[in-house]
Formats: C-alpha cells, structure tokens, sequence
C-alpha cells in the first residue's frame, strides 16, 4: 500500500507559478501585504484542487520573552560579514538575546522567504548586513525592528548605520594617484544595484581620476550568481586571481591595482606573485574593508578602514533600543561611520623605471 504524498507550500507555489513567499503570504492571510486579485485566486484556486492544508502553528510567544532576532547576511565565507555577525552576536550575548543566522547570497527571493519566517516565529528584530532588496522591508519594520548596515540610502526608511563607499573609493584613488600612479585597475565580482557598495566604491576611485588629464581606471569584473556564490567558498579570491591574470595580458601601462574588498585584493596578490611580480616594486595593490588577515607580515595589504566591528555592535544597540521601546519605528536612527585608509606594505611611489618595465611586457 502507498502513502498519500503530503502537498507542501513549495507544490502550490510551483504549480501556481509564483515564488514561495508570495503563496505563503497569500495562504497565511497576511495583513501587511497585498496581491492582484488574479493572483490571490490563483493561489487559492490551485491550493484547492491540490489538497493543500497548511501546517498546524503553535502561537508564538509574546516578544518579549522570545528576545530572538535573525542577521541577514550575503555570506559568512568573506571575513567583513563573518567579523560583523560576530560582533553581533556578541552584543546580542551581552542582553541575553538569542540569534539565528541566514545567509541569502545575493538573492531577492531568500530575504523575502526569511522575512516571511520572521513574522511567522513573531522574532524580536532583525539586522541585515548588507543593503536589503527585499520590497516588504518597510511593511514588516511596523511591527519587528529592523536595522540595515549599508550604503547611504535615504529613500529606505528603516533605522540605518550607514557607510559612504563613495569617499572610501575616494580615499583610495587620491592615495594612488598621490603615489603616481596615473593608469591603474579596478578588479571586482559583479558590479549592479544588488550591489551598490562596490559600484559606489568604483564611482569614487573614477571621481579621482577623473580630474587628473591622462589617467585612466581599467575596470576587469566577472559577474556571480547566488549559486555560485553559495558553492564556491573562495569564489572572490578566485576571481581576484583570474582578472589579474587577464589584466596582465591586456593592459601594459597599469602600475597599480584597486580591488573591490580585501577578500578580492588576495587573490590578487597571488596572482602577481604567481608571475614573479614585486609588490610594491612592480605594482600597488590596494583593497577594502581593513580585514584581519591584511595585517599579516606576508599579507601588508594597503586597505580602507572600515570599523567592522564597531558597525556590528551600534546596529544592535538601535535595533536593542526598538525591541525594549527605547526608540519609536517612525523615528529612524541614521548613524554614519566614516572611513580612513591603512597604508601597508603594498603600495608605494611609482618610478619611472618601473614603468618602462610594464611598457616592455
């Protein structure tokens, strides 16, 4: 005899042809969000005809014994993220607040589905450490805190510990063309909306060079998809690695290199080294995000400062603040950290022989 197969949300929602979260939200009746009425008939229509029969949920309890909140991060493979959800979590340690950690890499349709979860389980508050996509971020930030660590953005009307990546980028062209280095690369994984911190980044290493006749900024990106993101673990030093390499081919004038984030800077950094290539000798390289491992005596990484930690813990402080009532959801808390560049080991003055060299390649 055969067991009758149990029609779960993930057979109405493929049979519906809508995402996950969106059949969810529709079966569950949420009050906070709202669908075409084609769709919602949709929905309930094939949930009817399959047999749907949504699970029992047991109530959660009331917030303010739960003191459960979710960091949302890209990834935890990249030290920036990893040495910030630590930090969160200490933080969270030090209030006896309980945490759950969910990575989304990079994908929209992820964060809907957490934050879908969040309401359900009726979580304390929730701290994304990136910049969210998610369009239900706003209605959701009614009833559970939600902070964001990420690019200026007023528009987005949560509380907000934001950052300038336009000024580190910057910070880090006036540094290399203060060196002399008047052609240089830009390396980077994928460069759009979804990630406008490292466009910002570039945006301010292009101002830069942009006031100075004769320069150029020569931008080598590789696109990644959440996939590979989830399944490549060293996909950043990879693709550091691998445009240097073709960087290398292409482009003789360059004498220096800005990398995206330090994770990318490494890879880099091999690559030169795989070659037979001197740093700072035969080119400066620079990164993002001042990371731990950049401090090593074989690393030296030239890097922009970006008080990881210290950004961590303020974002649980203001989410702490909503959770106990200290603070109001229509008044939103925007705090600004600035950014300073680390001058190691790997960059220094362009000379004129080293140019010759390059030229010669």
């Amino acid at each position: 005899m055969t067991t009758k197969k149990r029609i779960t949300l993930e057979d109405v929602s493929r049979a519906a042809g809508v995402s996950l979260s969106t059949a969810s939200m529709i079966l569950n009746g949420r009050p906070d969000v709202s669908f075409s009425p084609d769709t919602v008939r949709n929905v309930r229509h094939t949930a009817d005809v399959l047999g749907y029969r949504a699970p029992v949920r047991h109530k959660a309890r009331p917030l303010s014994s739960r003191k459960l909140v979710f960091i949302v991060s890209p990834n935890i493979g990249n030290a920036y993220y990893s040495s910030m959800v630590q930090a969160i979590q200490q933080s969270a340690e030090e209030h006896g607040v309980s945490t759950l950690i969910f990575t989304t890499y990079r994908d929209a349709g992820k964060e809907n589905e957490l934050l879908d979860m969040a309401v359900d389980m009726g979580v304390s508050g929730i701290v994304f450490t990136m910049m969210p996509q998610s369009s239900l971020l706003e209605k959701i930030n009614r009833s559970i805190p939600i902070v964001v660590i990420g690019d200026r953005n007023t528009s987005l009307n949560v509380d907000t510990v934001e950052l300038d990546n336009y000024s580190a980028g910057m910070l880090v062209g006036r540094h290399m063309l203060g060196l002399g280095h008047r052609h240089i690369a830009f390396i980077s994984t994928t460069l759009n909306s979804a990630n406008a911190m490292r466009v910002r980044r570039l945006d301010g290493v292009r101002a830069v060079y942009a006031q100075e006749e004769g320069t150029s900024v020569q931008v080598f990106a590789r696109d990644i998809t959440p996939l590979e993101e989830l399944n490549d673990i060293g996909i950043e030093h990879r693709v550091g690695y691998e445009l240097t390499m073709e960087c290398l081919k292409r482009s003789s004038r360059i004498s220096g290199i800005v990398a995206v984030n330090d994770s990318v800077a490494y890879g880099v950094l091999d690559a030169l080294a795989e070659k037979g290539l001197r740093v700072p000798e035969d080119y400066s390289v620079c990164g993002f995000d001042n990371l731990f491992a950049s401090h090593f005596r074989t690393v030296g990484l030239t890097s922009v400062e970006h008080h990881i930690e210290e950004k961590g813990r303020n974002a649980f402080h203001i989410l702490y603040e909503r959770m106990t009532g200290g603070s109001a959801p229509n008044n939103i808390t925007r705090v600004e950290f600035s950014h300073h560049l680390r001058e190691n080991r790997s960059t220094a003055p362009f000379h004129q022989q080293g140019k010759e060299k390059n030229e010669e390649q």
